[in-house]
């Protein structure tokens, strides 16, 4: 899956947190007219054009859907980031991540509880 820039991903921010369907003037509104008509729009084409969101015209106005979740974006882009750095290796990454010190006990009983999930 194709990675999003830090402005696409406040703008899927908006779209995932609602949920449905926003035009184009609902997603300004909630950025608190802080972007640019044709900013908003270029992203937003970017974002339909990397299969990430769905464009439906409905009258005079184009109406904005997710079609990856976020969680579905957030595993990808995990899994991407495991096999780019560490080889896929979750262990290779853990040892990075914690170098030479001990995972505190919450981490342990985390990672304990998603083995057993597995």
């Amino acid at each position: 899956m194709t990675r999003i820039s830090e402005s696409e991903m406040k703008l899927m921010k908006i779209i995932w947190d609602y949920d449905g369907e926003l035009s184009t003037a609902e997603i300004l509104k909630r950025l608190d007219n802080s972007w640019k008509h044709t900013t908003t729009l270029t992203f937003l084409k970017r974002l339909t054009d990397k299969g990430i969101l769905s464009v439906k015209r409905r009258g005079k106005t184009n109406c904005y859907s997710a079609l990856v979740s976020e969680e579905e974006y957030k595993k990808a882009q995990t899994k991407e980031f495991l096999d780019d750095f560490y080889s896929g290796s979750v262990g290779k990454f853990l040892t990075a991540f914690y170098g030479n010190k001990k995972p505190s006990e919450k981490d342990m009983e985390e990672i304990k509880r998603w083995f057993e999930e597995v």
